[in-house]
């Protein structure tokens, strides 16, 4: 903790900068105590980590038991004197009795209380979700701050594509029209990183841009305008060899008809290793989705094939029902995340993808938002029709940037 109160109740508060004297000195004529249950606190002084208030073992506060890492306590004390610096009202570690939540800064801005959580170490979804309701119920707004880098580079991958680990993608964000991307906060460099353009090539890899920026440079609160960024081709020659080694790594390891996916492929009467090259194909608004795009384009295409055999045309608000039965079923899972409405995003990435159909004139469109099938599409049978459908998508197809 950066906070404590002193023997005559007083805020002490470790967020400016003191020289090693000024702390001892601090520490030999004070006793400190926590705000929340007001046991003693001992004030450490380390050569290699931030200073803060810790308390003893044993400790009965409902807070004791979360130890703070050298980056979470740098990184809070960087975005309180950030906050501080923009004239805005700022409370440092405040609990909260009504919901038992201690906020790392409560911020008032126009009228409007914030929580901001800067969260370093790996937490389960289901405690983001408590702590973001808690605060809701109380007319709060949580702005969740991921700390460290928000990725990992792909080595010998390429310079655009990165991994993720599914706590970092929690806190995956969406600007429509604009792809989705992560933000972080890394103490060191004083800087926002930023993942911007977020293509997923697996449940975990991205192909995708990254940049840094000063803390400075920002703005309370947080808003996608602010997380504009340059764009990137990305090459359908390069995605489609990688789509096919995801294939052949599936079909080597994937158990057959033990694989749900496999065994649709096979019973639809298809070999994966020629499923046509329409069937995964890179979207910007797609990474909502956490199997391969291969996988859940699939299930798409099957059902809107078995709707079509019944109907003259198939809406997007039918596809939308038909893809959340899947989900439904487990068979197509959707990221965790607070900060994405998926129902809203699911209709966008399905409108993109039977767009992109038509364009190719697989689909057609029969009305706003209707379409029914091309029925001369022919399948590939083998790899030289295979190479020849991935080269003319590639020709027909703008650039994904």
């Amino acid at each position: 903790m950066l906070s404590a109160l002193n023997q005559r109740g007083e805020l002490v508060m470790l967020t400016k900068r003191f020289t090693r004297n000024e702390l001892q000195n601090l520490r030999a004529s004070n006793t400190f105590y926590c705000r929340d249950c007001r046991e003693p606190l001992i004030l450490k002084i380390g050569n290699q980590i931030t200073p803060h208030f810790s308390h003893y073992r044993h400790s009965d506060c409902v807070n004791s038991s979360e130890p703070e890492s050298p980056m979470h306590l740098q990184g809070k004390k960087d975005l309180y004197l950030w906050l501080k610096g923009q004239d805005l009202e700022v409370t440092l570690e405040q609990y909260i009795p009504s919901i038992q939540q201690r906020a790392d800064l409560l911020v008032r801005k126009n009228g409007q209380l914030f929580a901001v959580e800067y969260q370093c170490s790996p937490i389960p979804f289901r405690q983001i979700m408590k702590r973001t309701e808690g605060y809701k119920s109380l007319n709060i707004l949580p702005v969740w701050i991921l700390g460290g880098y928000p990725c990992r580079k792909e080595a010998g991958k390429g310079p655009d594509v990165f991994t993720c680990t599914d706590f970092q993608l929690y806190f995956l964000r969406y600007i429509r029209k604009h792809y989705f991307y992560l933000f972080s906060y890394f103490p060191k460099k004083q800087a926002l990183c930023m993942l911007f353009r977020m293509v997923p090539a697996s449940s975990r890899r991205f192909h995708a841009l990254y940049d840094e920026k000063p803390l400075s440079s920002f703005a309370f609160p947080f808003t996608d305008v602010q997380f504009h960024t340059k764009t990137f081709p990305l090459s359908l020659v390069d995605w489609f060899s990688e789509r096919r080694n995801w294939i052949r790594m599936k079909v080597q390891f994937g158990k057959a008809f033990l694989d749900p996916f496999l065994r649709q492929v096979y019973e639809s009467g298809l070999h994966p290793l020629f499923l046509p090259s329409f069937i995964g194909l890179p979207l910007k608004q797609m990474a909502i989705c956490k199997q391969h795009p291969v996988v859940w384009q699939f299930y798409v295409w099957k059902d809107f094939s078995s709707a079509i055999m019944q109907k003259a045309c198939v809406s997007l608000d039918e596809m939308v029902s038909l893809f959340f039965r899947r989900v439904g079923k487990k068979e197509i899972e959707l990221r965790k995340t607070p900060f994405v409405h998926e129902k809203n995003v699911v209709k966008v990435m399905l409108f993109e993808y039977a767009q992109t159909l038509t364009r190719l004139g697989y689909w057609e469109e029969a009305g706003k938002t209707k379409y029914m099938m091309n029925k001369n599409i022919c399948f590939p049978k083998n790899m030289e029709e295979l190479d020849g459908m991935e080269h003319n998508i590639t020709l027909r197809l703008p650039p994904i940037l």
